[in-house]
C-alpha cells in the first residue's frame, strides 16, 4: 500500500497534478485571507475562485500543455531534461527547444490565457460578466505581466530543463504556492471598475 501511494504521482500524473493544484490554490488563498489579511471570516467565493482556477488552469490545462503539447512541439524536450548539465550546454537544438517552451508558456500561455481566464472566472463566480474580467485584465495587464515573468521565466526554465514530464505540473504547483499567495493578496479582493 505504501508503494502504491508513493508511486501514485508517477502512475497518475494528471489526477495527482490537478488535485494538488486545486487544493493548493484554495489552501493558499485561505492562508492569505486569515493570516496575511487578518480577516475574521473567510470569503468563500474568493477561495472558490482560486481552487477552481487551480483545478482548471494550474492542473488540467497545464498538464495538457506541459505533458501532451510541449513534447509534440519540442520533440527533444524529454531527452533534453534527462541529460546532465554539461551535455545540455552543448545541445544547441535542445537549448532552442527549451527557449521555445519558455516562450510558449510565458509569452503565449501566461499573457493570453492565464490572466484573461483568471479575471473572467473570478468575475463569473463573483456574479459579474465576461467583459468586466477582460477589462480588469486590460487595466492591470502591464503590471501583471511584469510580475508573472519575474517569477515564471526562471521557474519554467528550471522546469523544462530538468523535470521529467510527470513532475512538471507538481513542480509548478509547489513553486506557485508563493505566486498564488501574491495573486490572492494583490488581485483576490472583489474589485469594482
Amino acid at each position: 500500500m505504501i508503494r502504491a501511494v508513493l508511486t501514485f504521482p508517477k502512475r497518475r500524473p494528471f489526477v495527482f497534478g490537478t488535485c494538488l493544484a486545486g487544493f493548493k490554490n484554495g489552501a493558499v488563498d485561505l492562508v492569505v485571507q486569515k493570516k496575511v489579511e487578518g480577516r475574521e471570516s473567510v470569503d468563500w467565493r474568493r477561495t472558490t475562485v482560486f481552487a477552481s482556477f487551480g483545478l482548471l488552469f494550474n492542473g488540467a490545462w497545464q498538464y495538457f500543455l506541459f505533458v501532451k503539447m510541449m513534447p509534440r512541439l519540442c520533440p527533444q524536450a524529454v531527452s533534453f531534461a534527462r541529460k546532465p548539465i554539461r551535455e545540455k550546454l552543448k545541445d544547441i537544438p535542445g537549448l532552442k527547444q527549451l527557449a521555445l517552451q519558455n516562450f510558449v508558456e510565458n509569452g503565449v500561455n501566461n499573457a493570453l490565457i492565464y490572466y484573461p481566464l483568471f479575471y473572467t472566472l473570478k468575475e463569473y463566480i463573483e456574479g459579474g460578466v465576461f467583459e468586466d474580467g477582460i477589462n480588469k485584465y486590460r487595466k492591470n495587464m502591464k503590471d501583471d505581466l511584469i510580475a508573472i515573468w519575474k517569477v515564471w521565466v526562471p521557474a519554467q526554465f528550471i522546469n523544462f530543463a530538468f523535470c521529467p514530464l510527470w513532475l512538471r505540473v507538481p513542480y509548478v504547483a509547489c513553486v506557485s504556492c508563493f505566486w498564488t499567495a501574491f495573486v490572492s493578496f494583490t488581485r483576490g479582493k472583489k474589485e469594482i471598475l
